[in-house]
């Protein structure tokens, strides 16, 4: 588990399961979807799980009452008989508690024990993903899976849940068997694919997911044509700050192509937003270009390596 605990974090699953997938045994990923985690938590359940640690009832009274207080949507109050609220101080915690005695503890109990080959899961609040060596294993996991969030009222989301073949031996596999290229997955906003190493062989590698590049840059976009009027030494400043809590994000290994692709849109839709200052262009291309000699934008480079 790496969601909000202490010296982990998103990073550190994306390397776990990189490093899973490039150095184990690893042929088939389950990639699955909680439906509305946090909106579905079972308050009773819950509890359950706090009692078997915390014997305080007075800590216990104030979770309760926690869970029970309501929110405002719009103006207007409504009742809380499930779930617990998104952004709320302890909501980590309690859905860490949740995930741990729902999804963590049963597939180290009961899942690892009854795998045949090598099997691994990452957890981060409630996304997770989980690989297996053989195929048997990830569909038993798989069909349990549905079973045990239904008994503590979750659900999987069936479009963003599925079992795919994903090693160093897909590629081939599914040649012959007349499929296209390995299925990928994606995890915390990063794409896990297969790629070539510099030898040519099956390599796996990590991009980011076409849906966060999109709506990352749709955003950047925004953000460009509602600050245009600004002096451009302002607007790039501000840019870059953007831009490196980006790249601190999305700077991993094997993405630099990604980031450098995202940098270009980013320069194009530049040109354009101060292009509509005023009734004349206030650039031609050559001229944004000498703009940027003076004032640069942040380069592109990897801040966390995958190994």
């Amino acid at each position: 588990m790496y969601g909000f605990r202490p010296k982990r974090g998103c990073h550190e699953a994306v390397k776990e399961v990189y490093q899973r997938v490039s150095h184990g045994k690893i042929n088939f990923i389950v990639d699955a979807d909680i439906k509305g985690f946090f909106d579905h938590i079972d308050h009773e359940w819950m509890m359950k799980f706090l009692e078997w640690h915390i014997k305080d009832p007075n800590i216990l009274w104030l979770v309760r009452k926690y869970l029970k207080a309501g929110v405002m949507i719009d103006g207007k109050y409504e009742d809380t008989e499930e779930g617990t609220i998104q952004g709320g101080n302890i909501s980590p915690t309690l859905a860490n508690i949740y995930m741990h005695n729902v999804l963590t503890l049963w597939f180290k109990l009961v899942i690892q024990k009854e795998a045949r080959g090598e099997c691994f899961l990452v957890n981060y609040a409630d996304d997770f993903v989980a690989g297996f060596q053989y195929k048997s294993d990830a569909e038993h996991y798989y069909a349990a899976l549905k079973e045990r969030m239904a008994k503590f009222n979750l659900e999987l989301e069936d479009s963003k849940s599925r079992l795919i073949e994903f090693g160093r031996y897909a590629e081939q596999n599914r040649k012959a068997r007349g499929l296209g290229k390995p299925e990928t997955f994606d995890f915390l906003g990063f794409t896990f694919y297969y790629g070539k190493s510099r030898k040519g062989y099956p390599w796996p590698k990590v991009k980011t997911s076409r849906k966060k590049f999109e709506k990352k840059l749709k955003e950047f976009k925004e953000w460009l044509y509602d600050n245009k009027n600004q002096p451009a030494k302002d607007i790039v400043k501000q840019l870059n700050v953007k831009l490196v809590g980006y790249y601190r994000y999305y700077g991993v290994t094997f993405n630099v192509y990604k980031l450098s692709a995202f940098l270009h849109r980013v320069q194009q839709f530049l040109f354009k937003a101060m292009n509509r200052r005023g009734c004349r262009r206030t650039y031609t291309w050559n001229g944004f270009v000498d703009m940027l000699k003076c004032y640069p934008l942040a380069k592109p480079k990897v801040y966390y390596p995958l190994y």
